[in-house]
């Protein structure tokens, strides 16, 4: 029996006794009516306590035997007090016949096993708590029961749609008792372990209101929560605040990092709500154990897997051989935050398989996608499904909706997709994986990305912004050769911009500790040393970005500013460097002059740099100052400035170029250009409509004059504009409106006399000015160079690996590597020698990510529960 049941049968004999003391005080005032009424009422009461017990145990238990003996002695009872007989020995064996049945209560009906409960919702998060319900279910102490609970879905405003019940849907191997068979407030299981934090406070699922933890906390001696989730790093804090943790006597987490973020934030709910103490002691109740999803991860082996025949098709070839299979996760999080972007990544990720025959995608969206579109963006739950269908119908590759995510990790060969729990899960494997950005267009891949251009007729030349690189592309065939990399540590950003003086490039360095030169007639590389000035430290913190532009003036070579406090003239003639810094202190007033000092780095309009890029006019370069509404005009010859302020204190200014009479500024906040004349100081705001470009930052690569016209060339903004400088009317400049560009930004831009070059992804936008032509022409690698181009890629991606030991840290996400070179990558991972190394990085990561990643953690939950509980009641049960 139920440790609860026992007890109450004891309180119903502790009744009994009371009635007894009563009956002997009756019969000793000779009350005999009342005397006989109560020997009736405890008849009765007797029969019941034998009903219950009988309920629980069945028939034939020594304790009902002792109960019925204890009936007929209150029957001679009553018929001696009809009689007027002498009752005082039966009275007497009354109360001896109640102890034997006290005794029996707590030795027959002792419970033997202790019941644990565990009430999953969605079979797909069984992962959650299957592997302590494992170690349960083997422990010969235990009685395991697996109750799945219905849900309801939430219709569009919160209201209560459908109930759902999955109990179908759970493994054949795991034996489901039905929810309406279980009565919980009558079997009182001694342990109840949840992985539903929400109660009614979700806005996609509500489980049955009768499992809310707060009635479950009443009818069990240890509630348990287990999050459904795992964390790659650390915990959002909306969930240390749940019903469910709240209301839970232990909450099982998987590091103590999170551990403590649990702590810290539940003490702070406790002081403002003033109700310290009232779900427990803080420090108890939260501890960190792993979690069995991660177990599963560990434990699933591929042959325990059943793969669908229709899967299989999709994987094998016909001569045997098998496609490497990518996972495709999408999540929740990025559906509700991406809207309608998701479903152009969606479908831009599709076409990227759709091309290749080497590799099958295995997509498996969250399984409360569909719920989320329904209750949370029914705007886009028709496009969506029609991109579901469309997959589904021409078996472009799997499908998988089934509650079974482990199966999908084992048989996977890589992880493609958006964070989340599954990349934490997914990380344990070792196996290569790349986190999706919603923004990046995965139809033109980045594999060796080039973020400076130059054409020098022949050629184009340009290094890579991704890995340490520099390339010589053909003009004729936009073949790209890899010529070498520079001498440098630093992985990417290393350069800018780029210029050529006597059959030499010299390289802007950005994160670059050198300036770079590649000589083009002895094909060698060479670097100039420049001052290791002490960097300025109202600057932006943790950054160290030297120049982002190179301006040539006869022979010398200027370096514009970033964040070096200098713009450096380089005579190429004699090998000379000149420091031009004296005009730092006035932008360091001008930055000190901000409302917003001396915590104004923490703010976006005033995010620390110097100068952003230059325009050159005769001798003059104009630039950006980046803390003022100012534009630096510095001589070239003179080597003097002078600073011209535009506009309103508060306005800053990204981009500039000019029409031959005004200086044209793109706004770095707001959507607006401004036109300005020097010597007049003349001022123009000339507003760009918000239906035409979105409210936003960094939303123009560059700002050039040509034809009459002011172009701004894309970079957030998605639609590149030009301007007439006449009457300032704006127009969307469809001419670079071009296959390839729409969906994505300018990367680099330069204008050249009277051409243009533009980098966009893996292609280069050329315009001859003077001539209605505008070609994008993409560059391709040869195939000699091709592994070496991956090789030198993923190598500087290892390279530089975080100190701060986070999961995510290790992951490639597809800023710097594309859809496509992943999937490169993963076909030939095992060619590559530095895959072992990484592998052991992702999972000594990983390590730290969680407690007991041997596959245990289920176990020491168990074993954890079991203490627990036994403790609280002394050791008996």
């Amino acid at each position: 029996m139920r440790k609860y049941h026992q007890e109450k049968v004891l309180e119903l004999i502790k009744t009994l006794n009371e009635a007894q003391r009563e009956l002997t005080r009756l019969y000793a005032e000779q009350n005999m009516r009342v005397f006989v009424g109560l020997l009736a009422d405890c008849q009765d009461f007797a029969l019941h306590i034998g009903q219950y017990i009988e309920k629980f145990e069945g028939e034939g238990t020594h304790t009902v035997s002792l109960l019925e003996k204890y009936c007929d002695i209150l029957y001679f009872v009553s018929v001696g007090a009809d009689n007027g007989d002498d009752n005082t020995s039966p009275i007497m064996s009354l109360q001896e016949q109640l102890g034997q049945i006290e005794d029996s209560v707590k030795t027959e009906l002792r419970q033997s096993k202790i019941e644990i409960a565990f009430l999953p919702y969605k079979a797909s998060m069984w992962d959650s708590c299957e592997s302590i319900w494992l170690a349960a279910k083997k422990d010969p102490q235990y009685d395991a029961y697996v109750v799945p609970i219905p849900y309801f879905d939430r219709l569009p405003g919160g209201a209560i749609g459908q109930m759902q019940y999955e109990g179908s849907q759970f493994p054949d191997n795991v034996p489901i008792t039905d929810w309406q068979s279980y009565n919980i407030e009558e079997r009182r299981p001694d342990v109840i372990v949840t992985i539903n934090p929400y109660d009614d406070s979700n806005l996609m699922t509500m489980v049955h209101p009768d499992f809310f933890s707060k009635r479950l906390k009443d009818m069990t001696d240890l509630l348990v929560y287990v999050p459904y989730f795992v964390s790659l790093d650390d915990v959002d804090e909306h969930f240390c605040r749940c019903a469910g943790v709240l209301h839970a006597d232990r909450v099982i987490v998987q590091s103590d990092k999170i551990r403590q973020t649990y702590i810290r934030v539940l003490k702070h709910f406790e002081q403002t709500n003033r109700c310290v103490g009232l779900f427990g002691n803080v420090e108890e109740k939260i501890v960190a154990l792993g979690s069995p999803k991660f177990d599963k991860v560990v434990n699933t082996k591929l042959e325990d897997c059943v793969v669908p025949d229709e899967w299989r098709k999709l994987i094998e070839r016909p001569n045997g051989t098998g496609k490497h299979v990518i996972l495709y996760n999408t999540s929740l999080s990025a559906l509700l935050e991406g809207n309608e972007k998701v479903l152009v990544k969606l479908r831009d990720v599709i076409e990227v398989f759709k091309k290749r025959d080497d590799v099958v995608l295995l997509w498996r969206p969250h399984p409360l996608s569909k719920s989320a579109y329904q209750s949370m963006r029914p705007h886009l739950r028709e496009e969506y499904e029609r991109i579901v269908e469309d997959y589904k119908q021409q078996q472009i590759g799997i499908y998988d909706d089934t509650a079974d995510l482990h199966r999908a990790i084992a048989l996977s060969d890589a992880y493609y997709g958006d964070g989340g729990s599954v990349v934490a899960l997914y990380a344990c494997t070792g196996k290569p994986m790349m986190v999706q950005l919603m923004e990046s267009s995965t139809l033109a891949d980045k594999k060796a990305l080039l973020n400076t251009i130059h054409d020098d007729g022949q050629y184009l030349w340009g290094s890579t912004y991704n890995f340490n690189g520099l390339f010589r592309v053909d003009k004729n065939t936009m073949i790209a050769k890899y010529m070498g990399s520079f001498a440098e540590e630093n992985a990417h950003f290393l350069y800018l911009d780029v210029v050529e003086q006597d059959g030499k490039l010299y390289f802007a360095p950005y994160y670059a500790n050198y300036i770079g030169i590649y000589d083009k007639n002895k094909h060698t590389f060479g670097k100039l040393q420049f001052h290791d000035k002490e960097r300025l430290k109202w600057l932006r913190p943790g950054e160290n970005e030297s120049f982002n532009r190179v301006v040539q003036n006869r022979q010398y070579l200027f370096f514009v500013s970033h964040m070096y406090p200098a713009i450096i003239r380089y005579d190429t003639e004699i090998g000379e460097m000149t420091y031009c810094s004296d005009w730092v202190s006035h932008v360091e007033y001008a930055a000190k002059k901000s409302p917003h000092w001396p915590k104004w780095q923490q703010t976006s309009d005033f995010d620390g740099l110097l100068c952003l890029g230059g325009h050159v006019v005769g001798s003059e370069i104009a630039i950006n100052v980046f803390v003022s509404n100012e534009l630096m005009f510095f001589d070239m010859q003179t080597l003097t400035h002078r600073f011209y302020k535009i506009g309103k204190q508060d306005e800053r200014y990204s981009r500039v170029c000019y029409d031959g009479e005004y200086y044209w500024l793109t706004a770095r906040k707001g959507n607006y250009v401004v036109k300005w004349k020097r010597d007049t100081q003349s001022y123009q705001k000339i507003m760009i409509s918000d239906e035409v470009i979105t409210e936003g930052s960094n939303k123009y690569r560059a700002i050039i004059y040509a034809q009459g016209y002011i172009w701004l060339i894309p970079d957030e903004a998605g639609i590149a504009l030009k301007i007439d400088v006449n009457t300032n009317s704006i127009h969307v400049a469809n001419e670079f409106d071009l296959p390839g560009t729409k969906d994505f930004a300018y990367l680099h831009a330069k204008q050249h006399d009277d051409k243009m070059l533009a980098l966009t992804r893996n292609a280069v936008f050329q315009w001859d000015m003077n001539e209605p032509q505008h070609k994008l022409q993409p560059i391709s690698f040869s195939e000699h160079d091709f592994n070496a181009v991956m090789k030198l890629m993923f190598t500087a991606s290892n390279k530089h690996l975080s100190k701060t030991h986070n999961v995510f840290d290790v992951i490639y996400t597809e800023n710097l590597i594309g859809l496509d070179t992943f999937l490169d990558y993963t076909t030939l991972f095992h060619q590559f020698p530095f895959t072992q190394t990484r592998t052991e990085e992702q999972l000594d990561r990983c390590r730290e990510m969680t407690s007991n990643l041997n596959g245990t953690a289920g176990q020491a939950i168990h074993e954890f529960n079991k203490h627990t509980l036994l403790t609280a009641t002394g050791g008996k049960q």
